[in-house]
């Protein structure tokens, strides 16, 4: 009941996001782009269940999270009010990338206590990621590094030498 009201709740917020940008944009060269990205947003949230379901939810979240960045990246490029909201949108990506890679790595056995995303200097990609954590709480139960740093590579789409994982005991 409780993944029914949250998938609930996603959707109202996509939909007030996408109405609040729809006015932003109203009237302007970029407002075709908005209404199929929009589009193509709602029926992600739409089939998220499905998706989750299925299991692929955390790889398609990653990728769906780098490919919205690099198409807001696009249109900020080419509008010079929206530049000033680049700090910001960077902090949100950020924070995003920290929880799944929190997520993602409880289930290897390791408590994550600092991230650290490099962007590439186009800023449309990771270059790299930095984990410090320790072991997780669970008796009898060790950390999975090298599982970790596979799973952040195919996540991420990351060479293993861009990964760097510290945990401690």
């Amino acid at each position: 009941m409780e993944y029914l009201k949250d998938w609930l709740k996603t959707i109202l917020y996509m939909n007030v996001l996408l109405l609040v940008c729809d006015s932003f944009i109203r009237n302007t060269k970029y407002e075709s782009y908005l209404r199929f990205f929009s589009g193509f947003l709602m029926m992600l949230c739409l089939v998220k269940p499905f998706i989750d379901f299925a299991g692929a939810g955390q790889y398609m979240d990653a990728s769906y999270i780098l490919n919205q960045l690099k198409n807001e990246w696009q249109i900020i490029e080419q509008s010079e009010d929206l530049k000033k909201m680049k700090k910001d949108i960077q902090e949100e990506y950020d924070q995003t990338i920290q929880k799944q890679v929190t997520e993602l790595a409880a289930s290897f056995f390791i408590e994550v206590t600092k991230v650290r995303v490099r962007w590439k200097p186009e800023g449309d990609a990771i270059r790299s990621l930095k984990v410090e954590g320790r072991e997780s709480g669970e008796e009898g139960k060790t950390p999975q590094i090298h599982d970790f740093r596979e799973a952040l590579m195919e996540v991420y789409n990351l060479e293993a030498s861009n990964i760097d994982i510290t945990v401690k005991d």
